[in-house]
């Protein structure tokens, strides 16, 4: 780390409390009375544990439904594409090939609280990739994309960003026919 973004992030932890929403207390909501589903699941997102002020600090919750106090959705501290980064580091989403659904934001793909799906995802992989994939799986040029068993598509994709095409981890390893996730049988129809 250069000594320049590490006086960065000493002026930003210097800054940042006094920018901060004052710490919920005992007397403040309790969020978790009428939004308990939001905060359950096999997969929690760690947010949840910093409070709801955290990411909703534009709530006025003395009423229902609530009053938004800024100009961001769901009374967000900042706009969604910029929130998470306010935890998660930018840097492995820039990328020279960067995932579509990044531009959509973060919750296209994960849920921002809780769900059952690992990685806070909105659905099993490789159902949740589907949901924008499919058409491009059977009908690239004749060929239909080879899922081995359970193999997922995150097994040779990353799902956020790389720096090879088609957001490829590596080059797939040949077979000994040398066919790699691409096979020249015709596109099989999704059921």
């Amino acid at each position: 780390m250069t000594v320049f973004r590490r006086l960065l992030i000493l002026i930003i932890f210097a800054v940042l409390p006094a920018l901060a929403p004052p710490p919920v207390t005992a007397e403040g909501p309790n969020c978790a009375a009428c939004h308990e589903d939001l905060s359950t699941g096999k997969s929690v997102h760690p947010a949840i544990a910093m409070g709801c002020a955290s990411c909703h600090s534009a709530v006025d919750a003395s009423d229902v439904p609530h009053k938004i106090t800024n100009r961001n959705a769901k009374g967000l501290i900042a706009r969604m594409k910029d929130l998470c980064f306010n935890c998660h580091d930018r840097g492995p989403f820039q990328k020279t090939t960067v995932h579509g659904a990044l531009m959509l934001g973060c919750t296209s793909c994960h849920n921002p609280h809780a769900t059952d799906h690992a990685h806070v995802l909105k659905d099993e992989i490789p159902r949740l990739c589907l949901n924008c994939h499919e058409e491009r799986l059977t009908a690239q040029d004749g060929r239909a994309h080879v899922l081995a068993g359970n193999e997922a598509c995150a097994t040779c994709h990353h799902p956020h960003a790389t720096d090879t095409p088609k957001l490829v981890r590596a080059r797939p390893e040949s077979t000994a026919k040398d066919q790699t996730a691409m096979s020249n049988k015709p596109a099989v129809a999704q059921q």
